[in-house]
């Protein structure tokens, strides 16, 4: 009975994600292009507001990803390669990380102070390690 399971589970895991309808992939498309996009370029530094915005588009990508592979639009390769970054990256945005924050970190903290940016445009035009 277990290995039916481990069988039944890797197939699962094999299987390609599940296709959108054409109407649902062009407004998934037109929205990533949105969320792609800074649309304040340089707002003043609000470390608290950087913070705040940048960890709700992280969990919020996160919980997207969690539904998209229980829904079986992504797959479980997919899902394991992009979660351990987008972990890492909620683990280092803090106040503290902010303040002390030069270069292109600094950079995407001043991003993140828009409530018009998305966590993605932003660490799109300022990337760093975290």
């Amino acid at each position: 009975m277990l290995l039916m399971l481990a069988t039944s589970a890797q197939a699962q895991e094999d299987a390609p994600p599940r296709p959108l309808p054409a109407e649902v992939q062009a407004d998934v498309a037109a929205i990533a292009e949105h969320l792609s996009s800074v649309q304040e370029d340089a707002p003043p530094l609000a470390c608290a507001k950087a913070v705040e915005n940048a960890r709700w588009g992280v969990e919020t990508m996160l919980e997207v990803g969690e539904k998209n592979l229980r829904g079986g639009y992504m797959t479980q390769a997919a899902y394991d390669a992009t979660t351990p970054t987008l972990k890492a990256l909620l683990r280092v945005l803090t106040v503290q990380d902010c303040e002390a924050a030069t270069g292109v970190r600094h950079d995407f903290y001043q991003c993140m102070s828009s409530d018009y940016n998305h966590v993605y445009a932003c660490g799109k035009a300022h990337p760093f390690e975290p």
